[in-house]
């Protein structure tokens, strides 16, 4: 049994109260092949592969007497419900205390009407610690995937650096980058497009500091200015515009993200917290150089844990989903 501590007062000292067990400690659905995560009162179900949701029966398991959402008793293994929408699941200690569960499925395939068109995640990279990453599968469904030929610019995989997950380190004193050189697909519709990082920075040089470039000359960067560390969104060649004009924390991890709309707005978001919103008026139709694609561009000294591109500007809602599967996956709090 867990104890929790009550401080009555400076000269009494501390006693020591039991906690009653009422946690969900395991959690996932069978027919997809999926584990959910659980977080501190959230759990969060995500698949690289659906493209719609509807009902699951989910295997779960509890220190509780009872589990319930919406006052109806759940059974692991037969209890189906539609996850559409949010579910609240509710654990009863045996003492009649509750514990509530915000449990929500998150597909980023669905979000922005299907838009979604890079997704690399270091947790699907099947490497040791300290191995160079010579390729980086796209999960998106798209096959851009990324690859580095070049042995001493090739980003090193690092183990349990993010909430147990592994890393990809870039590091400007060995140039490194990951690109598609030709052959891109699927990377414009409109000048709209969602980007999110879950990064750690630890430096800022000067030079350029490209996060993600998409179709080269003229077309969709991300960078990170010098020596402000802040987030800016740029149109290559052309010039960039800061956003919330916050610099960015370096050597914490944060998930962070924008969201173009058109030719009119750009909104940054992090860890699902806005931080501000500017008139924004690239036009990325004329990039010069179609179907490439570079994450880094040799001056970056990063950590990327996961990267998510969307060729539309998501809703308010959709981006909230998004930062609710990348918060609980990385252990990231509201900023």
């Amino acid at each position: 049994m867990k104890w929790a501590i009550l401080d009555v007062s400076p000269t009494c000292g501390k006693i020591y109260l039991p906690t009653i067990p009422k946690e969900i400690l395991e959690y996932s659905i069978p027919s997809l092949g999926v584990k959910g995560i659980v977080s501190d009162g959230q759990i969060v179900i995500t698949s690289e592969t659906i493209v719609s949701i509807s009902s699951y029966i989910a295997n779960f398991k509890t220190n509780g007497v009872s589990v319930t959402v919406n006052e109806i008793e759940q059974i692991s293994g037969i209890t189906s419900n539609s996850y559409t929408a949010p579910l609240k699941y509710v654990v009863t200690g045996f003492d009649g205390s509750k514990k509530e569960y915000t449990v929500q499925m998150v597909a980023p395939r669905i979000l922005g009407s299907g838009s979604l068109r890079l997704w690399f995640k270091a947790d699907q990279l099947t490497l040791n610690d300290g191995d160079p990453i010579a390729n980086w599968a796209d999960v998106s469904g798209y096959g851009n995937h990324i690859s580095q030929a070049t042995l001493t610019q090739r980003p090193v995989f690092r183990v349990n650096q993010v909430n147990a997950y592994p890393i990809a380190e870039f590091r400007s004193s060995s140039t490194t980058q990951m690109v598609i050189s030709s052959g891109a697909t699927g990377l414009y519709v409109t000048n709209s497009g969602s980007v999110f990082f879950v990064m750690r920075l630890v430096n800022t040089i000067s030079g350029g500091i490209t996060l993600l470039n998409i179709h080269g000359g003229q077309g969709r960067e991300i960078s990170i200015d010098h020596p402000i560390s802040t987030y800016v969104v740029c149109r290559n060649g052309l010039s960039c515009s800061n956003i919330s004009a916050l610099p960015i924390p370096k050597n914490d991890f944060l998930a962070i993200g924008s969201v173009q709309v058109l030719m009119a707005s750009a909104r940054e978001y992090w860890n699902g917290n806005l931080k501000g919103q500017v008139p924004i008026s690239y036009d990325y139709s004329g990039g010069g150089s179609p179907n490439t694609i570079y994450l880094g561009n040799g001056n970056l000294d990063a950590d990327i844990a996961e990267v998510l591109y969307f060729n539309t500007d998501l809703t308010e809602a959709d981006v909230q989903k998004l930062f609710f599967y990348l918060n609980t996956k990385y252990g990231l709090l509201p900023l």
